[in-house]
């Protein structure tokens, strides 16, 4: 059995249901914030399932400085996105 399949059976739905999420965002970045807004979660279960996804090497994320409106406060968002590579390939 491969690392990816192995991996894959220990995720919870949510995190299953969030990786064909990202799937069809084909690569590209998304906000954390439109992930559960489409699968109709909330913000503590779709972090929770990602950081299932980040420790199977399945996921990967970027946090991205925001400016504030008023310039006295940094804050930052965090978007998501499937890695280009599995677990397999990298141990190959």
């Amino acid at each position: 059995m491969t690392a990816t399949a192995t991996a894959a059976r220990k995720l919870s739905d949510r995190a299953h249901r969030i990786v064909f999420e990202l799937a069809l965002h084909d690569g590209q970045w998304v906000d954390v914030a439109d992930i559960y807004t489409r699968l109709g979660l909330t913000s503590h279960q779709v972090r929770n399932a990602l950081k299932e996804l980040i420790s199977a090497e399945m996921a990967e994320r970027e946090r991205r400085p925001v400016a504030s409106d008023t310039g006295c406060r940094r804050t930052h968002r965090t978007y998501f996105r499937l890695t280009d590579e599995t677990p397999s390939e990298v141990s190959a």
